[in-house]
């Protein structure tokens, strides 16, 4: 063989061995599956209190892991444990005042005011009808006694009179039996009015207001025996109502003086210390549920129809190079982002991303969040 045509030969095998090497990088291409990069994350969960107040104990540190139900701060009550005593003493008034409502007056109440209603209708009966002639006989009776009564205290003082002016008795004596005198005429004045009252019999107006004290104590009976009204009831009930929800609301805020952690979790920050004030619905700490980790990886609109929820697939990390970790695809968006108004062209859909959510199924003791994490899916 020439040379020339040994030259020949050696361009053509190697344009061949060329042409082969390029066919399996590309054979050797075509097989790798697709991948795309993504961050691990976690769900985090912040918490506080809807009451705030001073931070009297921190009972974690960052870092730390917890239960669910885990008392995290402790803030002062300041005087809502006096509030609550004060709300379960207006509570119980309440509850009182209700049964007693409810259950209308006792017997004795109303054999009470029965009584009350007896004695002012008599009274009444006795204004309207007068004096009775026994009475009025009596009342002259006791006049006429008197009267002679006062004859002799005005004999006795005549001759008082007389006997100081002979010296016989001394002047004391005559002014004994002169007040002698006056007390006799007023005693016997006295008896004469209580006389004119019952032979003139009771005036207008002690009958009117007579038949008025009659009148109310018959309407105090009747209600007594009436019960409570409706109305009644309904208020009292409404007291209580409101009493127990006050009540309630101070106990609500005293269970937000412990804040706690609603699941298990792992705490990220916590700067707080005891002393410092924790305003109401302020964040006071941040938690990590690294329990539920994902990675959130951004798939072209090309290669869309290649993952579908549900899907398992690999996920690795820098930190692990030798192990790969199941993720199970959770979620893809509906919308598509970091686009381009108009998709004319294959390039042009390759710029449009799906953000989809890849949950992790193993590697939560091991994985953490912020780690640069791989899906890879076959083509």
């Amino acid at each position: 063989m020439s040379a020339t045509a040994r030259r020949r030969t050696a361009g053509a095998l190697a344009v061949a061995l060329a042409a082969g090497g390029y066919v399996a990088f590309r054979v050797h291409e075509q097989g790798k599956p697709y991948q795309w990069s993504g961050t691990v994350e976690a769900r985090n969960i912040t918490v506080g209190s809807r009451t705030g107040g001073r931070v009297k104990e921190v009972l974690v540190q960052e870092g730390d892991r917890v239960p669910a139900s885990k008392p995290l701060i402790v803030l002062e009550a300041g005087d809502l444990d006096a509030q609550k005593s004060q709300a379960e003493g207006e509570l119980a008034q309440a509850m009182a005042n209700q049964t007693k409502v409810e259950a209308g007056s006792r017997p004795e109440e109303i054999a009470e005011a029965n009584a009350r209603a007896s004695e002012a209708t008599a009274a009444l009966a006795e204004a309207q009808k007068g004096a009775r002639v026994e009475d009025i006989a009596q009342a002259q009776a006791r006049f006429e006694a008197e009267q002679a009564a006062v004859d002799k205290a005005e004999a006795d003082s005549r001759r008082a009179k007389a006997l100081v002016k002979s010296g016989a008795i001394s002047q004391a004596e005559a002014d004994d039996a002169e007040i002698a005198r006056r007390t006799a005429i007023a005693q016997r004045d006295a008896l004469k009015q209580a006389l004119d009252v019952l032979v003139h019999g009771t005036r207008a107006e002690d009958v009117l207001q007579a038949s008025a004290r009659a009148s109310q104590a018959r309407a105090a009976a009747s209600l007594l025996k009436a019960g409570s009204r409706v109305e009644d009831v309904q208020v009292a009930r409404a007291q209580v109502t409101a009493a127990k929800g006050k009540l309630e609301k101070i106990e609500s805020d005293i269970s937000e003086l412990t804040i706690k952690s609603p699941r298990a979790a792992r705490i990220e920050s916590l700067d707080l210390r005891p002393g410092d004030i924790l305003g109401p619905n302020a964040p006071a700490a941040t938690l990590l549920e690294d329990d539920q980790l994902y990675v959130r990886i951004y798939v072209p609109e090309t290669r869309i129809a290649l993952i579908r929820v549900g899907q398992e697939v690999p996920i690795t990390v820098d930190s692990f190079p030798d192990r790969s970790f199941r993720g199970v695809v959770e979620h893809i968006a509906e919308v598509g982002e970091y686009t381009p108004r108009n998709l004319e062209t294959f390039e042009d859909r390759a710029d449009e991303f799906f953000a989809t959510r890849v949950g992790l199924r193993e590697g939560q003791d091991t994985l953490r969040a912020g780690m640069a994490a791989f899906i890879r899916v076959p083509k």
